[in-house]
């Protein structure tokens, strides 16, 4: 175990599985690329006409704003990570702050949000740029003359915490540079807390059976930005090769600081370590998303793949968890989470939460990891009409179907059982599965 901690303090990524580790872990010096006077220096820089911000991203590119965010109560920062309809038409573009977060730069929804954005009265001036060098996204932003900030191209999504695309929407969140400073101080590398990581991650591994395991989480991902956060990292980086840890809501409440962020960096990725899989690919993440250009190059429909109920309740008894995938607006989210907990009481272990916002974390999770899993999607229509998106030929209403649709798709292509409900309200869906009897 002391070699494995003196490994990690030198920067040998060697014993990862796979050939992805040496161009994929420049989070381990985060710190100190980032909290010095790089820091000081985006602050200054940072537009600030306005008291109201708007994140759009997804996955990685947003989820740490949510855990940064947590700590600030009074802040001003809404994180929109969504292409639900109604929860699009009910965002105001003007008179407010926007940052377009994609590592990628190719991600549907921000780039579908952004060009909602300007369309819809944000002015170029008040927008930010987050995204990796040279992608489409930073070329968009600098001929608008926004402020492009760039990210670092040897960290994956869902380990750049600690980097502008957490670091730059918490400076919006309410953090000042100093505390900012103070509160990440524990993320740079020592002996004591890679030697942590290392211990917890071998007693974890301790409860692996046959390829799976349960990460407890301490909170619900659907209300709280730090369990969202943790549960995308341990889910995309240990699900893959039909192995993976299930993180769970269970155990003792916790609360996720950002200062514990590193520590759970290195514990996600040792966690692989020992699943003997590479904790920094995504192999399943693209099945959904060509299903979903391939349907927006026709006419989508709300229309849900019919089942026997039969079938239905059989496999919710024989999984090893469920995964409620709700395709909802964000004001679903107190019924999405007590559906959860009643699915839950009668099924066995379950996880929730919107999407397409799973797409981008426990999305690969869902196809790639474990097995023993049933999909149960929850479509919830829009109450709002449709609207063609500017410069696109289909409407949100299009693309949020599509992505429910697609995902459905990848799931029964990777042979994991997947029912789809259609409803006008998330918690109609009790009666659906019977649990109002």
């Amino acid at each position: 175990m002391s070699e494995l901690v003196q490994q990690i303090l030198d920067g040998d990524v060697s014993f990862f599985e796979g050939e992805t580790a040496a161009h994929a872990t420049g989070w381990l010096r985060h710190p100190e690329t980032y909290f010095g006077e790089w820091l000081d220096e985006i602050s200054a820089k940072l537009p600030r006409r306005y008291e109201r911000t708007l994140l759009l991203g997804m996955g990685g590119s947003s989820s740490p704003a949510r855990l940064y965010a947590d700590w600030r109560p009074e802040n001003h920062l809404t994180v929109v990570d969504t292409s639900h309809p109604d929860t699009v038409a009910s965002l105001d573009f003007r008179e407010a702050t926007v940052i377009a977060s994609s590592k990628s730069g190719g991600t549907v929804e921000t780039q579908t949000l952004l060009a909602h954005a300007l369309a819809s009265g944000l002015e170029p001036q008040d927008l930010i740029i987050i995204t990796d060098p040279g992608t489409a996204l930073a070329e968009l932003g600098e001929s608008l003359g926004a402020l492009v900030i760039l990210g670092d191209p040897n960290t994956g999504g869902r380990f750049s915490s600690l980097s502008p695309f957490g670091l730059v929407p918490a400076l919006y969140a309410g953090w000042s540079v100093e505390d900012l400073r103070e509160e990440l101080s524990k993320c740079f590398l020592t002996d004591d807390l890679v030697a942590r990581a290392v211990h917890d991650s071998a007693k974890m591994a301790e409860s692996i059976c046959e390829g799976e395991a349960i990460f407890p989480l301490g909170a619900d991902p659907i209300s709280s930005g730090g369990a969202l956060w943790l549960e995308q990292l341990v889910g995309e980086t240990t699900g893959k090769s039909d192995r993976g840890f299930i993180p769970l809501v269970q155990g003792p409440v916790a609360l996720y600081a950002p200062g514990d962020m590193q520590y759970y960096h290195l514990l996600a990725a040792l966690l692989a370590y020992h699943l003997g899989v590479d904790p920094f690919n995504q192999p399943n993440v693209e099945s959904a998303k060509k299903e979903v250009f391939a349907l927006l190059q026709g006419a989508v429909t709300w229309d849900v793949a019919p089942f026997s109920r039969i079938d239905l309740e059989r496999d919710l008894h024989d999984a090893h968890y469920i995964a409620v995938q709700a395709y909802a607006p964000f004001s679903a989210g107190v019924d999405l989470a007590e559906l959860r907990r009643d699915i839950e009481a009668v099924y066995g272990p379950t996880t929730a939460n919107l999407g397409p916002r799973y797409l981008h974390s426990t999305g690969q999770l869902h196809k790639g990891g474990p097995t023993h899993v049933v999909g149960l999607q929850i479509v919830q229509r829009p109450k709002t009409e449709p609207v063609r998106i500017a410069g696109r030929q289909y409407s949100f209403h299009d693309l949020h179907m599509a992505q429910a649709i697609g995902d459905y798709r990848a799931m029964r292509e990777a042979g994991r059982p997947v029912y789809q409900l259609l409803v006008d309200d998330v918690a109609e869906a009790r009666t659906q599965l019977g649990l109002d009897s």
